[in-house]
């Protein structure tokens, strides 16, 4: 007597909902680290600091389709997210160590 094995078919996302988890996925890493330069550039900007703040917000602009372009548009999903991980991470650090 032989036994089948059932196997449980597996639900796969499809792929409409996998690109707008990765599009939601990489506006939410390049927005944070967007907001972190922000934040951060009163303590590491020029001197006044309502100059600092519009320099880190020119830089925050610039780097925001930036890092959403190579979060989203990387052939592997993981790179892209690890680089923009990476960035926000390293922009939390600066925060931190400057304050």
């Amino acid at each position: 007597m032989t036994v089948k094995q059932i196997s449980s078919p597996r639900q796969k996302t499809s792929p409409t909902s996998r690109w707008m988890l990765r599009g939601l996925l990489a506006l939410g890493l390049a927005w944070t680290c967007a907001h972190l330069i922000t934040v951060g550039s009163p303590q590491w900007g020029p001197g006044a600091r309502h100059d600092s703040v519009v320099f880190g917000q020119m830089i925050a602009i610039a780097a925001f389709p930036v890092l959403l372009l190579i979060a989203f548009g990387t052939q592997k999903p993981l790179h892209g997210a690890l680089i923009a991980g990476t960035a926000c991470i390293l922009t939390a650090l600066g925060l931190l160590f400057h304050a």
